[in-house]
């Protein structure tokens, strides 16, 4: 059983193993409609994934690119702490899912790179992680019309007794980029190959550093990445 929170018209679901019981949420009616009709197999629920009620532990995985939005959602079970969307939608996927299950999303990279270390904490309490790849601005232009910098985060739900493998992931640190300050996740201080590109700064519309990704070969992307999940592979082992 494999939860996508976030569906939309299904791109994930069209693209899963055949055996794989899938269960997406989508709150537009019209996409789930859409999805619903592409993927008759899959079990597509109308409705906010703040709302979403099941007991958790339900699923093997969860897979999907989870909204970026500096809102937070009333989900008094998980999201007590008014979390943004994003990082409420990984706390739900991670409680909703098995202990020994995966976790793997597309996210902002303020999931990683917050100041404030509260979301990423809550993460770790209860799950590794496994790895992370950083991709370039402009990843997403095609789809989605944004430039907005995402990471691929894939994490392990832990058994109730088990001790965190590594916690450094909760912490950033301030690197110095084109005479300007960002602050980097202390994984992609430690692992600057899974940053596929060049870290730049720019300028926010307040005038603020801007983290951006800088390749010369968004082209080739797929192939970078599929080399990226291959170190995760390989660190795992």
């Amino acid at each position: 059983r494999v939860l996508e929170p976030g569906s939309g018209l299904g791109t994930f679901i069209g693209l899963a193993p055949q055996n794989a019981n899938m269960v997406g949420v989508e709150l537009d009616p019209t996409t789930a409609a859409i999805s619903r009709a592409l993927y008759p197999h899959a079990d597509i629920r109308t409705e906010s994934f703040a709302d979403t009620k099941v007991p958790e532990g339900t699923f093997d995985a969860t897979v999907g690119n989870v909204p970026f939005a500096d809102v937070s959602l009333h989900d008094p079970v998980h999201n007590p702490d008014g979390h943004s969307m994003h990082n409420h939608f990984i706390l739900k996927s991670l409680a909703l899912t098995r202990p020994g299950g995966m976790v793997a999303v597309l996210t902002s990279s303020f999931t990683l790179d917050a100041r404030n270390s509260a979301a990423r904490e809550a993460m770790s309490a209860s799950a590794d992680l496994v790895g992370a790849v950083r991709l370039p601005s402009g990843a997403h232009r095609a789809t989605a019309g944004t430039d907005a910098v995402t990471d691929l985060l894939i994490l392990r739900k832990r058994e109730a007794d088990e001790p965190p493998l590594d916690r450094s992931w909760e912490t950033v640190v301030p690197q110095e980029v084109d005479g300007g300050t960002v602050h980097l996740n202390s994984y992609f201080v430690a692992h600057p190959e899974q940053v596929l590109g060049q870290l730049q700064v720019g300028r926010s519309l307040y005038g603020a550093d801007r983290m951006m990704v800088h390749t010369h070969d968004l082209a080739g992307i797929g192939g970078q990445l599929q080399n990226a999940l291959g170190r995760v592979v390989d660190e795992a082992h």
